[in-house]
């Protein structure tokens, strides 16, 4: 085999490594894809219906996104064993909260919406899976929380004191509505309300979840839900 047939042929094999090995990147990008996703969210922020003060001894406290956040946490199984908890953060929240200082048995809370599509975990590849398979949140971007009943609200106020009270409402995920029950912390310090509220829901149960991957990562159907928020009076 002369020099010239030895060289064609090495350029030909490596010709073809090379289209082998583009073949894989391919193959790999599109089973990535598949599985996890590229895209990101395509939404930003939340915007909520706004309440209006109808007396003087009246205060709408607007809750502020940059001091607040909504978290998941659900525990996730490898192989049939718990290994750690998953938890979630979005600050995209939206929600006014009325205090009536002369009668606080008909303060109101008014909805919340949460963009569901701006949570972030530890893991890229899980919230771009979540995004995408789970809340499917590109088409159901948030999550709507109506409270109907406040109960335990303080018939007095003492800023600076610590009270905890719960609130009955309806919460929207995807296209699923149910009664949800918080219980809530919160403190008044003069122009700022500081607070925090925690539930569970069942993910089945807004078919959302569990979450399972190929039979070896799943999760928990329960997940916590907390709401840490400061609202500022609104002037």
């Amino acid at each position: 085999m002369s020099v010239r047939t030895l060289t064609m042929n090495r350029r030909l094999l490596l010709i073809l490594s090379l289209c082998m090995v583009g073949v894989l990147v391919v193959i790999g990008l599109v089973f990535y894809g598949e599985w996890f996703g590229f895209e990101g969210p395509r939404t930003s922020g939340a915007i909520a219906p706004t309440l209006e003060v109808g007396a003087a001894l009246q205060t709408v406290y607007r809750i502020d996104p940059e001091q607040s956040a909504v978290r998941y946490a659900v525990q996730e199984i490898f192989a049939g064993q718990p290994v750690s908890i998953a938890v979630g953060t979005t600050q995209q929240i939206a929600g006014d909260i009325l205090l009536n200082r002369e009668d606080f048995a008909r303060s109101e809370v008014g909805t919340i919406v949460i963009n569901v599509e701006q949570f972030e975990s530890d893991s890229g590849l899980r919230d771009r899976r979540i995004r995408r398979e789970y809340l499917e949140s590109s088409t159901y971007p948030e999550a709507v929380f109506v409270p109907r009943e406040l109960v335990d609200f303080p018939a007095e106020i003492v800023e600076g004191n610590a009270y905890t009270f719960t609130i009955a409402g309806d919460l929207t995920v995807k296209a699923t509505t149910l009664p949800v029950t918080w219980t809530v912390t919160a403190t008044l310090n003069a122009d700022t309300l500081i607070g925090s509220a925690n539930t569970t829901v069942l993910m089945s149960d807004y078919r959302i979840g569990p979450i399972n991957i190929a039979g070896f990562v799943e999760t928990a159907d329960e997940v916590q839900l907390t709401f840490d928020f400061v609202a500022v009076a609104v002037r």
